[in-house]
């Protein structure tokens, strides 16, 4: 019987990160000018400690008891969709430490196909920062999925 497949085995490795004291405006420019969806954040010993992604240009609902109208949250701010803009000029010199999303679902480098598939089904997620000791190895997204399906023989 064929022993599971590793995370290790099809994950991205060579992960580009940045340091809470990166601003938005140089994990925006790296993003983009990679073509990646996310952004891995990291202390001075390489230990994860929150990841900005794509979702994070787009806002998030903000909680707010007994609003009479729906309010997101972009960088921080609440805000309307009139001033997305403005939000995103002054969003450019933010600390990543100030905006990242700090609690972040992760694998390990020896969890299972199936765990990952699991994780990111359950947690609606595109992409996990792979974590061995508290410290980034690599990145897992659905790209990583489909090379792990044409590695099946």
């Amino acid at each position: 019987m064929r022993k599971y497949m590793k995370v290790s085995e099809f994950m991205t490795k060579d992960v580009i990160s940045c340091t809470e004291e990166n601003t938005v405006e140089e994990a925006a420019k790296i993003m983009h000018d990679k073509g990646f969806s996310v952004m891995p954040v990291v202390d001075g010993a390489g230990a994860l400690v929150g990841i900005l992604t794509e979702s994070d240009f787009v806002g998030t609902d903000a909680n707010i008891p007994h609003a009479l109208a729906s309010i997101k949250k972009l960088f921080g701010q609440n805000f309307y969709f009139s001033d997305a803009e403005e939000i995103y000029k002054k969003s450019k010199a933010k600390k990543l430490g100030e905006v990242m999303t700090k609690d972040v679902t992760t694998v390990t480098s020896d969890q299972s196909l199936s765990d990952v598939i699991s994780v990111m089904s359950h947690n609606h997620l595109k992409r996990l920062p792979v974590v061995d000791g508290g410290k980034l190895v690599g990145i897992i997204t659905r790209k990583d999925l489909l090379k792990a399906y044409t590695k099946l023989a």
